[in-house]
Parts: C-alpha cells; structure tokens; sequence
C-alpha cells in the first residue's frame, strides 16, 4: 500500500538528512530534521512533528511544539538554512503543540484560527485527553487530571508531571495563564480560509471544522501536494501505520461526531498526496479516507442500537465492526471508542 512505500521512503531519507542520525539525550525524546520533499522538512521531537517550508525570504513553521524544542530548532534553522522563520502556524491552541513560539518571536509573525484568540482568553479551551474542569472552578485540580490520567494511562490525560510542570506558582492549581505561558498568542487570525505567500512559495490555510480542538488548521503546501494536521487525523497512538482506533477521551473531545466527520471530507476535498502528520509516519491520501469511514461506520452502529433502546453495555458486547479489526488498538480501544460514540450523540442529537 502506498502511506507504507511512503513511510519506507522517509526512513530513508532520514539517513540522507543532515546530521544524519537522530540526536537525543538520554531520557529525552529523539529529535531530528528529516525531508520530506523539496524544501519542505519534518522536524521531530519524539512522536510530535513541526513541519517547515524553506523560501528564499524565509520559513514557514508550522508549531513550535514546547520551548526546549522550539529553542533547539532555532538552532538548527540558523545554521542549515540561514533564514529567519517569517511565520509561525499553530495547528491548534493545546499546550503540547503550540508552546515555545517565543524562539521565533524576533522575526516571525504568528498566524492560527480565530477561535484560538478567545481560546486564550483566560478561559480553559477544548482540553485535549478528557482534561475537563469538572467543578466549574476555572482551575485544574489534581484530581480532574489524575481521572483520565490514572483510568487510562498512556492514552488520556496527561502524565504524573503535569502539575510539576505546569503549576508555576505552586498553588496546588493549575489556572488557564499558567498552561498557556509559553504560547505566543497569534499575531494574525483567519476564520475558514487564509493564503501565506513568501519568497514565490503558497501555504494554504484551512480550518477543517470541530475535531479534537475548535480552532484547528490544516496546512496545504499545493507545490509539495503534501498536508500538515495534527490528532484529528492522526493522535499520539499513530506511530508506523495510520490505521489505528482512536483515543476516544471523553466523548471524542467535545466536539459532535458529525463535525468530526465533515473535518475529514473537508481535508478529502483537498488536492493532495501525501499526509505529514503531528504524530507518527507519513500517509497517503487514502487514510484520511479510511479514518473518515471508520468514524462513519462508528456513528452507524451505535446509532442504530440506541434506536433500538439498547443499553451502553449491550452495545459494547455486540459491537464488532469487523472490518476494523486488523487496525492496531483494535481491542484495546473499541469499547472506549463505543462508549465516547454512545455519549456524545447523547450530548450532542
């Protein structure tokens, strides 16, 4: 299948790349530049992905990803390019890909959708993870972390550090501004559709519509026929083969399914080839397809036992989706991935 020849194609040129092998401390993630085709590049921090388009007359970024990346990218950037990031694109407002712009700020302008601005206003935005603030109170409490975190750990939540990391006063609490810190708020937003032309080159800008965030873009590099996107297509279990169940925090993060589905026929109408995503190996076009299908077929199934006035546990016992099966996360995740369906066409019929 062509996202595995496409995936074979960047494990080699990964050995072609400058500095040619991956750089990683111990214990911290493997950092890496890696082509993806012309003079548009993947740079990696573990399993999260910035992607950037050298021009003549700079860089276009999209996400900074935290501040120890975005400083050691700085670096990299000035010497192998020796031109300055003009933009920065935000893929979305979480924490986790959009900090550490701050490296950029002398030279870049900032650029993401519109809702991000109010996403930053002192409120907590659509949280990542089934990280919710369950008592209202405007802050995080250990124990709204540690519920998703401790439940199911490695695939909602955080880690054990959040609060080391991100409560900076030590209150106990973690407030909106103390998440937010270390991202740059944007300079420049757009709300469906937005152009950035630098040095003869063309990024297009789309918002998808509600997924895993409400103020997502999705970077088109029409010359390269290549997107970026970041969790909606592909969350943090993707590593090698885009054909993985989802996460399913929540009831799929808080946005309704239907619009889940309307962000994928809108990256499906794209003109494209090749998918470069925030997490795991690059794909082809067909996955994005494929993905869409599967929420399809989810949304289905369990549409059709409510109907039917089945309970939560009928239909996690008697759900199957069979032609799923050979996806990676199949059984680990198909029962959450029923129950995050089953409530959010509760919430959101």
């Amino acid at each position: 299948m062509l996202h595995r020849a496409v995936s074979a194609l960047a494990a080699a040129l990964i050995c072609l790349a400058d500095a040619g092998t991956a750089i990683a401390q111990p214990g911290a993630p493997v950092r890496e530049i890696v082509p993806v085709t012309g003079d548009l590049y993947r740079a990696r921090n573990g399993n999260w992905y910035a992607i950037f388009l050298v021009t003549p007359d700079g860089i276009v970024l999209g996400d900074p990803l935290n501040v120890d990346f975005a400083e050691w990218l700085r670096e990299e950037l000035d010497r192998r390019f020796d031109v300055p990031v003009r933009y920065v694109v935000y893929s979305h407002s979480h924490f986790d890909h959009a900090e550490g712009g701050a490296a950029f700020a002398d030279t870049a302008l900032f650029v993401g959708h519109e809702n991000m601005l109010r996403n930053m206003d002192g409120r907590f935005p659509q949280m990542p993870g089934d990280m919710v603030d369950r008592n209202d109170n405007g802050r995080f409490d250990p124990e709204e972390i540690d519920i998703p975190t401790t439940t199911r750990p490695g695939v909602c939540g955080f880690s054990p550090r959040f609060f080391d990391v991100y409560d900076r006063d030590g209150d106990g609490l973690v407030a909106p501004e103390e998440l937010q810190r270390d991202i740059v708020p944007p300079d420049i937003v757009y709300s469906d559709r937005m152009k950035i032309v630098l040095g003869g080159r063309t990024v297009e800008l789309i918002h998808p519509g509600l997924n895993h965030a409400d103020d997502a873009t999705v970077m088109l590099f029409p010359d390269e026929r290549v997107v970026f996107a970041t969790e909606f297509l592909a969350d943090a279990l993707v590593t090698d083969d885009i054909h993985s169940l989802p996460s399913a925090c929540g009831p799929f993060d808080g946005s309704p399914l239907s619009e889940w589905i309307r962000s994928y026929r809108t990256v499906e109408a794209l003109d494209f080839d090749i998918v470069a995503p925030g997490h795991g190996a690059l794909f082809d076009k067909a996955g994005v397809t494929d993905t869409r299908r599967f929420f399809e077929d989810l949304v289905a199934a369990v549409s059709a036992g409510m109907a039917e006035g089945r309970s939560l546990e009928e239909l996690k016992s008697s759900i199957t989706l069979d032609r799923y099966s050979g996806w990676e996360n199949y059984e680990r995740l198909l029962p959450h991935n029923i129950e995050a369906a089953y409530d959010n066409l509760q919430l959101y019929r």
